[in-house]
């Protein structure tokens, strides 16, 4: 299990160098023309991980006490994956498909990732 994880770390790290100038662009794919935006897109460290219940993947923003689900993992960009076993840190190109709220799970689309850095979680959730 340590190898696939390795291998998913480096898989990510490579991609990330081959498209970190993607971020700076407009969002990619699907996220761009989505008619269901609420606002404008905007960039955020955070890091992907699943957990249970819906949405499955969600990232935190560091040093806050939020959560952006992802609202179709299947569109997430090609160079970040989510899964179980691993977490991923990046800085996130994310547009907003809910309205924020101070208690809940606001839904995005993600449109980019740069800076990538992911890392394996065991099951207790310890890095």
């Amino acid at each position: 299990m340590r190898w696939v994880v390795a291998a998913a770390a480096l898989w990510l790290g490579f991609c990330s160098v081959m498209g970190a100038a993607d971020a700076t662009r407009q969002p990619a794919g699907q996220c761009a023309v989505r008619k269901d935006k609420v606002g404008e897109c905007y960039k955020v460290r955070g890091r992907l991980r699943a957990y249970a219940g819906y949405p499955r993947c969600r990232i935190w923003p560091v040093g806050s006490t939020r959560l952006l689900g992802v609202a179709d993992p299947s569109a997430l960009p090609s160079n970040v994956a989510c899964g179980e076993g691993f977490e991923v840190y990046a800085d996130f190109l994310v547009c907003p498909l809910t309205e924020a709220r101070t208690s809940g799970i606001q839904l995005v689309c993600v449109g980019a990732a740069s800076n990538i850095r992911a890392s394996e979680v065991k099951a207790d959730g310890a890095r």
